[in-house]
């Protein structure tokens, strides 16, 4: 298998891994809350972490100066994930899947007042498509409008500063250490947060919000907790499996294939619930991904052709 094909099965295998996880926690909030199936899950990969840095640490180091945007990428993914999960409770994976797809868009935009990049017209367009396709999909100002659809769209904006702050750690960091500086980040926010709705249960005058964070705790059923356990596998196995793409081929290359996550939600979400996708649902996402995939092909024809003095003179034009 080439390197360019490890990347994209690797790349792939991680998004499906992905979507079963997604589509196992919206089974399982159903029954029990988001915050205490976090808790549990995110324990069970720190736990495994420290194994593999203990049976491999003359291999690994943890020592770093740069793991506050480690850890601050923790706390922009326990946002991110726990309203993605909220919402979940209530709406379809193919829908969810679909708005947290608009990331990628949310990067590129924010890329230019945060990194100093340049996009072009070319680009920016492809931006506005794709958050046309999100609008229409959301429907805002009409009565078909749920409000619960704005928490995926929240948690797609909060996701997106996170491959920003990773473009800022030096690339001289090892995979493992970003991983768990920001998996512990992620762990404590899940201890404070619990500590937080036990000590300040919600009541008949609290928000709808906070209602649905500070759910009561159920004692997990083993059934349950073997499904948490696989949810915690499947996490680390994916982040594994995007490391290995990553260092395989170039990102602008491969990039494109983190959509598959879409149609691997929709497939899962069918199988696992009978959920069919609507057409303004297929139309939005296949929008999304084009826009997406456009970006990242745009990109990495410029980086090509920067690669030719020429090119690089003429790069500002053509951008």
């Amino acid at each position: 298998m080439t390197n360019s094909m490890r990347a994209i099965v690797s790349l792939s295998l991680a998004m499906l891994f992905f979507a079963i996880q997604d589509a196992l926690f919206k089974h399982l909030v159903q029954d029990y809350a988001v915050l205490q199936l976090l808790l549990v899950r995110m324990s069970l990969v720190v736990c495994a972490l420290l194994a593999v840095f203990v049976f491999q640490r003359r291999k690994l180091q943890l020592r770093t100066q740069h793991w506050k945007p480690m850890m601050l990428r923790g706390c922009l993914a326990f946002t991110a994930f726990t309203l993605y999960y909220l919402a979940l409770q209530k709406i379809p994976l193919a829908e969810g899947a679909t708005v947290l797809m608009s990331a990628p868009l949310f990067v590129t935009a924010l890329s230019v007042p945060l990194l100093g990049e340049k996009v072009g017209i070319h680009r920016w367009i492809a931006v506005c498509v794709g958050f046309i396709a999100v609008l229409f999909m959301l429907k805002p100002g009409t009565g078909v409008f749920r409000a619960i659809m704005i928490l995926p769209l929240i948690s797609a904006v909060v996701y997106s500063f996170i491959p920003i702050i990773t473009r800022k750690i030096k690339s001289t960091e090892s995979a493992f250490t970003i991983t768990f500086y920001t998996t512990v980040a992620y762990w404590l926010l899940c201890v404070l947060s619990a500590v937080l709705v036990h000590s300040v249960p919600a009541t008949e005058n609290s928000s709808d919000f906070y209602s649905a964070i500070a759910q009561p705790w159920r004692m997990l059923k083993p059934q349950s907790l073997i499904f948490v356990g696989f949810t915690s596998a499947l996490f680390c196995i994916s982040i594994l499996l995007i490391t290995v793409a990553y260092r395989s081929a170039q990102a602008s290359a491969i990039a494109s294939f983190e959509y598959s996550y879409l149609v691997w939600a929709m497939l899962v979400g069918y199988l696992l619930f009978g959920d069919i996708p609507t057409v303004i649902t297929c139309l939005a996402a296949a929008v999304i991904a084009g826009c997406g995939i456009y970006i990242t092909w745009r990109e990495h024809r410029l980086n090509v052709r920067s690669q030719t003095p020429a090119a690089a003179v003429a790069e500002t034009n053509v951008r």
